[in-house]
């Protein structure tokens, strides 16, 4: 007797379906959906990862701040949106698919579709994804900059903003690779930092200015040291750590950013990338060649850098 094909099960989205939600709301809201869709037939696959996707979309919401559906609207859905495309993937180690994307819009749209139903709340979803709505190159003016740098308060946040905005405009990291910096990458005598964590592995030396080895120096000496021996991680390798005294996330970083920007008077969201496209936009405005900017970024490829010139003759 021929033995029957089982159906596979699906991978599961691990690090989203298990994601810890503070608000009691978020929480009911997940359970509630799922529930929904069971009763009215969805697909199987529909039922297991659209409350995943919700998950991590109120999850990032939490970051910003945010414990009500009321507070939600397409601003912050376009927030989410370009922070899931500035996400590289663990497993491929590239950037989360279109496709991918989509589905955590799907599935927003859907949970739209159940509070209007299920209680008659609405819940504005009415953005429409597009490849170009989150590839756009963006960078900030220079007094744009000095807005952010003007909006970090004294104290541990506002300095940990500081060497933030220092790792990603000042040195024109990657995601990844700012969040992937560990005291013993920086050479102070020689005033480079090791990037390691480099997309295609290209690990390169990157030169550190004057201003953003003292707000490093500031921050690690007043601040990381001390945060540290408080909550019992002295040994901790990661530069950027968070308030629990562990390396900082990737949305923490992003939600930080946010905040500045809201504070500055600047448009949100504002993609962690545009403060690397900045950076190599004031340097190609100020002179430098554009062999040494492709250098200073890590780019493989002199194609990769030359997109700059395009936005200098666009903006400037």
């Amino acid at each position: 007797m021929r033995k029957k094909k089982s159906t596979p099960t699906p991978k599961k989205p691990e690090t989203i379906r298990h994601l810890h939600l503070e608000s009691n709301e978020f929480s009911a809201h997940v359970a509630d959906f799922e529930k929904w869709l069971r009763v009215f037939g969805f697909a199987g696959s529909t039922i297991y990862y659209s409350p995943a996707y919700l998950r991590s979309f109120f999850h990032f919401l939490e970051q910003n701040e945010i414990n009500s559906v009321d507070q939600v609207s397409n601003i912050q859905i376009s927030m989410y949106m370009n922070h899931l495309s500035e996400i590289t993937s663990e497993r491929t180690n590239r950037k989360l698919s279109q496709s991918y994307k989509l589905n955590h819009l799907n599935a927003i749209k859907l949970f739209g579709k159940f509070l209007q139903r299920s209680s008659n709340l609405t819940l504005d979803s009415t953005l429409r994804y597009s490849r170009g709505m989150v590839q756009s190159r963006r960078w900030l003016r220079q007094n744009e900059i000095e807005r952010l740098y003007g909006m970090c308060s004294a104290g541990y946040s506002g300095s940990l903003n500081r060497v933030i905005l220092g790792i990603y405009y000042g040195l024109g990291l990657r995601r990844m690779e700012g969040i992937g910096i560990d005291l013993t990458d920086i050479q102070w005598s020689n005033g480079i930092i090791y990037i390691k964590i480099a997309k295609n592995k290209r690990d390169r030396f990157v030169p550190m200015s004057p201003k953003v080895q003292y707000d490093i120096r500031t921050y690690i000496k007043r601040f990381r040291i001390p945060l540290l021996l408080e909550k019992g991680r002295p040994l901790e390798k990661a530069l950027l750590v968070s308030d629990k005294g562990t390396r900082i996330t990737g949305n923490s970083v992003y939600s930080r950013l946010q905040n500045l920007a809201r504070k500055a008077g600047i448009p949100i969201p504002l993609p962690l990338h545009s403060l690397r496209h900045s950076i190599a936009t004031h340097l190609l405005a100020n002179g430098l060649e554009l062999e040494k900017i492709g250098q200073f970024l890590g780019h493989k490829s002199l194609e990769s850098t030359q997109i700059y010139t395009h936005l200098i003759h666009k903006n400037i």
